[in-house]
Formats: structure tokens, sequence, C-alpha cells
């Protein structure tokens, strides 16, 4: 299995709603709904986003995990059995960081305007960003002290974002040069300082991802494409304002049809 075909698998069969077949063309984002018990919940992320997502993330777990193997359990004895198996481990799974996402993102060709749409959000800051990342340490302690409103992506998420879009050419560049020449010094110096930077960006995203409470229900976003509605009205809330407040602003009067009459 490809991680091309990692999408497909991941799709919940009880979705009650297809996804749109484009992004709206106006905005690059998500506009629908599926029905739940509670509330309902909503498209978060289209197909090719989470097909880029995972096309990045899983070669880049494997690079990082074979390559911390490499430097703890290899370098202080090079003769330990199956160093080889795990060299190729990472330079094999390097190779599908630089395919997979070009594959994911031409397959899904038709939805440039999202992709462009999120480098857009990442990279736009305003002092709300600020104060969330400032605040962030603080309110995971402290229930009482509210973080602002954010958009599609969370400061933090923002920043790993910047920093993967920064670093991803240099990956690449440095660790082909270390494989293919004898003289790779310096670009092993860059490969091992950009992997310290990614530690705890790696360390935070997951843990939000996986262990948070608060965080973890947003993991189905990048299943099936679909989160809660409450949810991410609390963590989104200027995206969800956005793109689905028309809903709600329209609900009264669904309610009550004849309270012109």
């Amino acid at each position: 299995m490809t991680v091309l075909d990692l999408d497909k698998d991941m799709t919940s069969a009880d979705d009650t709603a297809s996804e749109p077949a484009e992004p709206n063309a106006a905005s690059g984002v998500c506009q629908k709904t599926a029905a739940t018990g509670d509330g309902g919940k909503i498209l978060r992320f289209y197909r090719s986003e989470r097909l880029l997502h995972w096309a990045i993330a899983v070669p880049f777990l494997v690079c990082y995990a074979t390559a911390l193997i490499l430097v703890v359990f290899y370098n202080p004895d090079p003769q330990r059995p199956f160093r080889v198996l795990f060299s190729w481990m990472h330079r094999t799974s390097g190779v599908c960081l630089i395919v997979l996402p070009f594959l994911a993102v031409y397959k899904s060709r038709g939805d440039f305007r999202i992709h462009f749409y999120n480098i857009k959000q990442a990279w736009t800051w305003v002092i709300d960003d600020f104060k969330w990342l400032s605040l962030m340490m603080a309110a995971s302690i402290n229930t009482k002290i509210k973080l602002p409103d954010q958009g599609k992506f969370n400061a933090a998420e923002k920043v790993n974002f910047m920093v993967l879009m920064g670093t991803y050419p240099l990956y690449i560049a440095t660790g082909l040069f270390i494989w293919l020449t004898h003289v790779a010094f310096v670009s092993w110096l860059m490969h091992t300082a950009m992997a310290l930077l990614a530690t705890p960006l790696i360390l935070g995203h997951m843990y939000m991802a996986i262990v948070s409470k608060s965080g973890r229900p947003g993991l189905t976003g990048m299943k099936n494409g679909y989160v809660d509605r409450h949810w991410a009205k609390h963590h989104y809330a200027h995206w969800y304002r956005e793109h689905f407040g028309h809903e709600e602003a329209a609900a009264p009067e669904a309610k009550d049809p004849d309270a012109s009459a």
C-alpha cells in the first residue's frame, strides 16, 4: 500500500455526506456539513489536503525515526547488525519524501487553489497569533485563560507549516549531497541542525493530535476530512465564523417559518 492509497482507506464508511467536487471558488475553503446526532460534523480538510499531508508526514516520520536510530544506536558502534537496513530505509523514505508530495499534488491538480489558500493562511500573521503563542503554555495549565480566536490554523500550526516550507528543499538538497558525494560535512551539519529544529515541532504536533484531549478530536479531520462542529467553533473560531457562521444566523428563521405571519 502506498501513501496515495492511504487516504481511501482512512475515509470513514459512516460519513453521511460526500465532499464537494472542488473548493469554493472565491475562498478555496470547505463549506460542507455532515449531519450527526450532536450538532453535526463539518468538512475541515479536503481529500487533496489530506493526501498531501500524509504524503509528507509518513516519509518524514520514517526519515526522522531511522535517522535517530542511526545516530544514537549505530554511530557509537557502526559494526552493529542491520545498520545497512536502516541506512537504506532512511534513503528510501527520503526519496519518497521527494516524490510522493509531488504525486499527491498532481493527483489533485484541480485543487491548486486550496493549497495556495493554506499557504496564505499559514504565512499571514495578526496580533492574535502572537497573543496565542504567548498564552499557549499558560492556557494548557490554567483553563481559565482564554486563548484568542484563530483562523484555519492556530499559531503553533502556522509555525510548523512555515518551518516545513522553509526546510523542505534544504532537507532534499543536503540529503542528496550527503548520499551522493564524499565531501558532505557541512551538509550533514545542516541536515542535523534542521532535524533538531524539527524535534519540538514534531513532538508538539503529535502530542496535540494524539495525546491531548482538547486537540485529539482534530485528528479525524486528517482521516476523513470531518470534525465536530462545536470543537471547530471553539478552536478555530475565526475560520468557523467565516465559513459556517451563516448557518447559525439562518437557524432562528428556520425554527419559526411563520414568525412573519
